[in-house]
């Protein structure tokens, strides 16, 4: 799947592919938010959820650049 086609899929769809054929990298944990991310074929997805409310917040997706740099020193791409 390329990231145009992913965009294209309704919200509830890009949550479940996410959860189904991603493959989760890391957590960053800022305050009371983890940010999961998740890496489909050659785009990454950010999915935000709110720890003490138990709730999903919103997604990022790209391929590159200011979002995946917090992650570069823990994971090897």
């Amino acid at each position: 799947m390329k990231l145009y086609d992913f965009t294209l899929l309704p919200e509830d769809e890009q949550y479940n592919t996410v959860w189904n054929i991603g493959t989760h990298v890391d957590t960053h944990i800022n305050k009371n938010i983890a940010i999961n991310l998740y890496v489909i074929n050659d785009f990454f997805v950010e999915v935000y959820y709110d720890i003490k409310a138990n709730k999903i917040l919103y997604k990022k997706t790209f391929k590159q650049g200011e979002l995946l740099d917090k992650y570069l020193d823990k994971i090897r791409i």
